[in-house]
């Protein structure tokens, strides 16, 4: 079947309001036991996750409406087997969480992070998350996890959990500051057509 093609907000040239509108969709729950089709979903994001640089993909990036994500299980700087990574230097490095959910956060735990997005590239945020949570979601064993989460593998789950619940990272209501990391020089006026038509649909 080969690599599936992740689901951008833009080409670099043009908005693509269908990629938009899946991406804005709320994912739908994953149901026990897991069926053939929740198993090509892993094996699809393992796949994306293992050849492209990144901390975390969700399916729906990926054109799958279900409620998982792929992810750093350890963070980066604990991280020592990495050396037979293709593509992503965390390759070895992942765990998968379905029906993740957030049970604890705390406005009295903040950090100031910087955010990038394959869906939404070529840009990077800076803005804040919660530092500290506590989360819960089942493995691809069906296992059902609960775990406190900080720093980045916190920042990772709350951006994942948008994605599956529509919500792309630019209407994070606490940025602080938005850069590109290429040379389009088309880049500005496509995050703000973006913006635009986030508002107005």
């Amino acid at each position: 079947m080969g690599l599936k093609k992740l689901v951008e907000v833009w080409d670099g040239k043009n908005l693509i309001e269908s990629n938009i509108e899946f991406l804005k969709q709320k994912t739908k729950e994953v149901h026990q036991p897991f069926t053939d089709e929740t198993k090509q979903i892993l094996n699809d994001l393992l796949d994306v996750y293992k050849a492209t640089p990144c901390a975390g993909v969700a399916a729906n990036q990926i054109g799958y409406n279900k409620r998982i994500f792929i992810g750093l299980k350890h963070d980066v700087n604990d991280d020592k087997d990495n050396s037979n990574a293709i593509g992503n230097p965390n390759a070895n490095n992942y765990e998968f969480y379905i029906n993740p959910q957030i049970d604890h956060s705390s406005n009295k735990s903040i950090q100031e992070c910087e955010e990038g997005c394959l869906s939404v590239p070529e840009i990077r945020l800076m803005t804040e998350r919660f530092d500290k949570i506590k989360v819960r979601y089942f493995n691809q064993n069906g296992e059902k996890i609960k775990k406190p989460l900080k720093g980045f593998l916190s920042l990772l789950f709350q951006h994942e959990l948008d994605h599956l619940n529509g919500i792309l990272m630019v209407e994070n209501s606490k940025i602080k500051q938005i850069y590109q990391i290429s040379d389009n020089q088309k880049l500005s006026d496509l995050y703000n057509q973006l913006i635009t038509y986030i508002n107005n649909n």
